[in-house]
């Protein structure tokens, strides 16, 4: 069972360096600027990627914040749950 505090936490500390390197390590490429609005989003409401009822939000902000081919590049991160098992 997964300790909702603990992910929480860790995805509260998790760099621009660690996103950069988890889009490396799964052929991801995505600009720094739009890393780091992905960051802040995920960092102002960490339920989007912890609960996967909230994950369209996520997504919905990314294209609006950054743009639709931004958020279609992120969208395996979250799907393949790779964000979650980097975290873990």
């Amino acid at each position: 069972m997964m300790n909702f505090y603990r992910l929480n936490h860790r995805l509260q500390q998790m760099t621009l360096k660690i996103l950069k390197n988890l889009c490396h390590r799964h052929d991801i490429v995505i600009e720094d600027g739009d890393l780091k609005i992905i960051l802040h989003l995920i960092k102002d409401n960490p339920h989007t990627v912890l609960n996967d009822e909230y994950t369209p939000i996520l997504l919905s902000e990314i294209s609006q914040k950054t743009s639709q081919k931004t958020c279609l590049s992120f969208k395996p991160l979250l799907d393949q749950s790779y964000l979650l098992k980097e975290i873990e």
